[in-house]
């Protein structure tokens, strides 16, 4: 064909039309729709108290799964902040005992370098916390000694300045790059940063560049503020303790992981097996993805939190499927009507379709105003137990989520009544007052089977969330040994470089704890190492075999000052003790705790007893035994403890640094609230030593309600959705026992005329409404049984099957569902038997 030909050939009849019919076929659709969703409004302003209570039950089952996707979303599923973070690996080696560690030494890291060069990259860094010298006072921090090809390995650039270079690997350059929130903060985001110098530890550091906002490595770290090239201890060797750093590996191409994995494997057998006899060095490696091995310890719980929020959502389902098979019902002659008239069966599963979405939609904007109330109320608890909790707000992902849940909320609810409603035979629907027999009776059985359901997942999702609520009344009621009221917390971090060679007792502690001993409003004041819930550093010690233990023992040893006792109530079993007479130079005394007696000395008198602990022997008179406290945790019990004088300690000692020549902590007893002294108390630390780095501020009890973590978030967010499920339920019980009183009006009617009284009539529709309840609560007790095995990580002080649990939670039910079905019974009693007679 010619140019010409093609340019002016004539337009073909039936191409133009077919064009032309399309167009009209779209346009008449688009009006089709915008009639039925004009209609669906309409239907909807006539059956007000319908509406409510599907929008109701829609907005309770959508906005659980919301809240729980946006949770899971910023935890379990949003990819670190890195490009192509799935190619980001930890080398996690493993002993003889398969015991993991996710440290290495930069030895071993050379020789993974050289065998992975053409498929990985491998960087290293090690994490220390660090004082950082600020105008406004010391502020303890986390700095990041690091590889120089670390940032390259994570994919992310300075926004300001450069990254190190290969020849300030040696740590002797002193240069640094620091956080984007401490260059706004310290520097006023002065873009004149690069070459100003920072203080950290006492080192002076040369800024060479900001890291953009919200970076952060390690992920986990919130008090990341400096980074700077690794800084080696000429002392240590390659397989000493402090060599060890964190590795971390990016693959070439995601499908190379089994390659590098087994180079890996094959280097660090060579290793073991070239090792020195006695060294303990690891035997195999695997590689974890990053983000895997972050979210691994909460992934169960928020899999368990998973499964319960689809309870609730096919509640809700459920609940709302009954009742709408009900409206269908009584719309019956209306579907018949138009049906004679022309209206298909496709037009009319279409038509009820589309107001199933529409209810959906309204349901899910109520829903998306309940899951942003649910965040917002726990978001201080999701802060304190999940990982990258700083992620949980909404986002793209979660309006995708949102949009897709509503359409198949919509479509399950709304599909079977639907297909029930186009099916309805039209000569039966227009006989009979829109009544047929046959139907009534099957659309009353599928009614009644989807409420068992729905009272079935009601049950399991209530006896979990019982056994949860025992174990946080359980976790409540633990004798912690020591008193939470009026006490105040904080760490405090010393300078070394400022003290250096002085007994920190004199210059340092002391002083401080005299100064706040004297202010006002302060009933007394301690200095441990470690104070009771919450603390993440322990110094485990070996007692050196005595006359009285068989062998070495374990035991964890803590520096006190002596008012510990007084601020924290702990009572004296025997003995005394520290007092203002233990000093430095006087003979060396100890306190033990009473599982220390028990295990080893097989509860006999501890007093007088001669102890020996430490890398270099120090020798200590046992002089008192205190109660067992919970220093772990609620759930944890005592372990034994050995207690020292922290004035009697000395720089010459071996366990002086470990205890208190770096961190100890501050407990304070107050007269008032103590949320109330916290301003004050950071401002007399202050004036009293300028150089200590504060660390957070907080209450005992809110220590020991933090120290919960897991089973608190489970049982708080068990006990909504069970509260959900509780309320989604009665709602459905009322509705479908409404629907039915309004379809027996004649036949109640007829009862009544022939003789039936108003009593009679209650207990028939209790009759009806206990029958659901028991059927659906037997279903529920036996999926309970299954179910709860999710929750038995989280149960304290309260067994899986726990019998008064599975008996309390269907008598709540009971009740409420009863309740919920008087109110119906009520006005069926009410009836006029001549009217309903009269109106039929």
């Amino acid at each position: 064909m010619t140019l010409w030909s093609r340019l002016f050939r004539p337009v073909r009849r039936e191409s133009y039309l077919e064009d032309t019919q399309r167009s009209h076929l779209r346009m008449a659709a688009v009006e089709t729709l915008l009639r039925d969703i004009g209609f669906a409004i309409r239907q909807v302003r006539r059956s007000p108290g319908f509406a409510a209570a599907v929008i109701c039950s829609l907005g309770l089952g959508i906005g659980a799964p919301v809240a729980m996707f946006t949770i899971s979303y910023a935890v379990l599923l949003r990819p670190l902040p890195f490009p192509d973070a799935q190619q980001l690996f930890q080398p996690v080696e493993l002993n003889a005992k398969s015991e993991e560690n996710f440290g290495a030494s930069e030895d071993e890291i050379r020789q993974w370098r050289a065998a992975t060069q053409a498929t990985a990259e491998i960087a290293f860094s090690s994490n220390r916390l660090g004082i950082l010298d600020a105008p406004s006072g010391a502020t303890l921090i986390s700095k990041v000694s690091a590889s120089p090809n670390l940032f390259s390995v994570l994919g992310v650039e300075p926004a300001l300045g450069r990254g190190f270079l290969p020849e300030e690997e040696d740590g002797n350059a002193h240069v640094a790059l620091i956080g984007d929130a401490m260059w706004r903060r310290e520097f006023g985001a002065d873009p004149g940063v690069l070459g100003k110098t920072i203080h950290v530890n006492g080192v002076p550091y040369a800024v060479i560049g900001v890291m953009p906002p919200r970076f952060k490595y390690p992920v986990w770290d919130d008090r990341i503020e400096v980074w700077t090239p690794l800084e080696r201890e000429p002392q240590a060797t390659a397989q000493s303790f402090y060599s060890t750093v964190d590795p971390i590996l990016r693959l070439k191409s995601t499908s190379l992981k089994p390659q590098v994995e087994a180079q890996l494997k094959s280097v660090q057998a060579h290793i073991a097996a070239s090792a020195r006899p006695g060294d303990e060095v690891a035997t195999n490696i695997r590689l974890v993805n990053l983000h895997d091995g972050l979210v691994s310890g909460v992934r169960p719980a928020l899999t368990a939190l998973e499964l319960a929020v689809a309870l609730v959502w096919s509640i809700a389902c459920f609940n709302v499927a009954g009742l709408f098979m009900a409206r269908i019902a009584e719309r019956r002659r209306e579907i018949a009507v138009r049906g004679a008239l022309g209206a298909g069966r496709l037009r009319i599963l279409c038509q009820f379709l589309t107001e199933s979405l529409l209810l959906s939609s309204a349901g899910a904007l109520v829903g998306l105003g309940l899951a942003e109330s649910m965040i917002y109320l726990f978001r201080r608890l999701l802060a304190k137990t999940l990982p990258l909790a700083a992620n949980i707000q909404m986002s793209w992902a979660v309006w995708a989520a949102l949009i897709v849940l509503t359409l198949v909320t919509g479509l399950a609810f709304g599909v079977l009544p639907a297909v029930i409603a186009a099916r309805s035979p039209i000569e039966q629907g227009l006989r009979n007052g829109g009544r047929s027999i046959g139907a009534d009776r099957a659309q009353k059985s599928l009614r009644k089977l989807l409420l068992a359901g729905e009272v079935a997942l009601s049950v399991a999702l209530l006896i979990g969330a019982g056994l949860m609520m025992r174990t946080m009344y359980a976790l409540r009621h633990v004798e912690l040994g020591f008193r939470t009221d009026h006490i105040v917390l904080t760490s405090l971090t010393l300078p070394g470089y400022a003290y250096k060679g002085r007994d920190l007792n004199a210059v340092a502690w002391q002083p401080l704890l005299e100064s706040i001993q004297r202010q006002p409003g302060i009933e007394s004041a301690a200095l441990s190492t470690v104070l009771p819930i919450g603390h993440a550093i322990e110094l485990m010690t070996v007692v050196y075999a005595t006359p009285w233990t068989n062998g070495n023992v374990d035991a964890v040893v803590r520096a006190a000052s002596p008012d510990l006792l007084r601020v924290l109530g702990i009572p004296m079993r025997s003995g005394r003790f520290f007092t203002a007479q233990d000093i430095a130079g006087s003979p060396l005394v100890a306190v033990v705790n009473q599982t220390f007696v028990n295990r080893y000395l097989g509860g006999q008198s501890a007093l007088g007893k001669q102890v020996k602990f430490g890398r270099i022997a120090t020798t200590a008179t046992i002089v008192g035994v205190i109660d067992d406290i919970h220093q772990d945790s609620v759930a944890h019990p005592s372990e034994p403890e050995l207690y020292v004088c922290m004035a009697q300690l000395r720089p010459e000692d071996s366990v002086y640094a470990a205890l208190i020549g770096r961190m100890v902590e501050l407990a304070v007893r107050t007269r008032s609230t103590p949320g109330g002294v916290i301003p004050e108390l950071r401002r007399w630390i202050r004036e009293a030593n300028p150089n200590l780095a504060v660390g957070d501020f907080t209450t005992m009890d809110q220590a020991v309600e933090d120290s919960l973590g897991g089973q608190r978030m489970a049982a708080g967010v068990t006990g909504v959705f069970g509260g959900l499920a509780l309320l989604i339920t009665v709602i459905g019980l009322y509705g479908l026992l409404s629907y039915s009183v309004a379809q027996r009006t004649q036949e109640i009617g007829i009862r009544m005329a022939l003789g039936a009284d108003r009593s009679s009539v209650i207990r028939m529709i209790l009759r009806q409404a206990l029958t659901l309840l028991v059927l659906g609560m037997a279903a529920g007790v036996a999926l309970a049984f299954w179910s709860t095995r999710l929750l038995r990580g989280f149960l304290y002080g309260v067994t899986q099957n726990d019998p008064s649990t599975y008996l309390l939670v269907p008598c709540i039910l009971v009740a409420a569902g009863l309740m919920a079905a008087f109110f119906p019974a009520k006005r069926a009693s009410a009836i006029d038997p001549v009217q309903s007679l009269r109106a039929e």
